[in-house]
């Protein structure tokens, strides 16, 4: 894996909208660049946040510690924690492009909940990001959150994700795209990681923190 240029400020990105006064959608993301100085930390430096203009959206569940996704057999609902980009930011430096992968959470039209990823390119000496591609997948209605992206040395893009509602438990699922697919389309068939056996029932929060990555 190749590392940034030298000198390379490290990025910060959020979804928009603000949870704690009800705004549960957005036509942006936003980024921050951050230089830390370690010599004389008053001299480290945060600018943005920087709009980037996406298709719009609307939180799953409107945002975090929220009951959304439904269960068979039970009236307790999943946390989707929709009001933010998921996991951690992916990047990945393959010659001279540089990019970064993005997901969240998102309402469909369908009614259930779909995966929101971005490939963002760094470009420019001002390291400005720019959005190359983006899409949602909701095949076939039902829930699929909390994803986390992973991207491969050739540029190939690997989403895992929760997904659930009636009549499904709550499982694990995959779906990726080749680096020269049309933008926008998770081209590989949806894959089942994990079928879920049995509803969660004792709490809203499940599966905060699995992620995909590189083996």
């Amino acid at each position: 894996k190749e590392l940034p240029p030298p000198g390379a400020p490290n990025i910060m990105m959020a979804a928009g909208g603000t949870q704690l006064k009800k705004i549960f959608e957005d036509d942006g993301i936003f980024f921050w660049t951050i230089r830390v100085n370690w010599s004389d930390p008053s001299k480290t430096r945060v600018d943005g946040p920087v709009k980037i203009p996406v298709a719009p959206y609307h939180y799953l569940g409107d945002g975090q510690l929220s009951s959304a996704v439904p269960q068979p057999g039970t009236d307790r609902r999943l946390d989707s924690q929709g009001d933010k980009i998921m996991s951690r930011l992916i990047y990945r430096r393959i010659g001279k492009q540089e990019s970064i992968v993005a997901v969240h959470s998102i309402a469909t039209s369908a009614g259930g909940g779909g995966v929101r990823w971005y490939e963002l390119r760094v470009e420019g000496p001002d390291r400005a990001l720019k959005l190359h591609q983006q899409g949602t997948y909701a095949p076939g209605g039902f829930y699929r959150w909390m994803a986390s992206p992973a991207m491969d040395r050739l540029g190939n893009i690997g989403i895992g994700y929760s997904f659930g509602g009636p009549p499904h438990f709550p499982g694990q699922r995959f779906a990726g795209r080749l680096a020269n697919d049309p933008p926008g389309k998770l081209t590989l068939r949806e894959v089942v990681l994990a079928e879920g056996e049995a509803s969660q029932t004792n709490t809203l929060r499940w599966m905060d923190y699995a992620q995909t990555a590189m083996d």
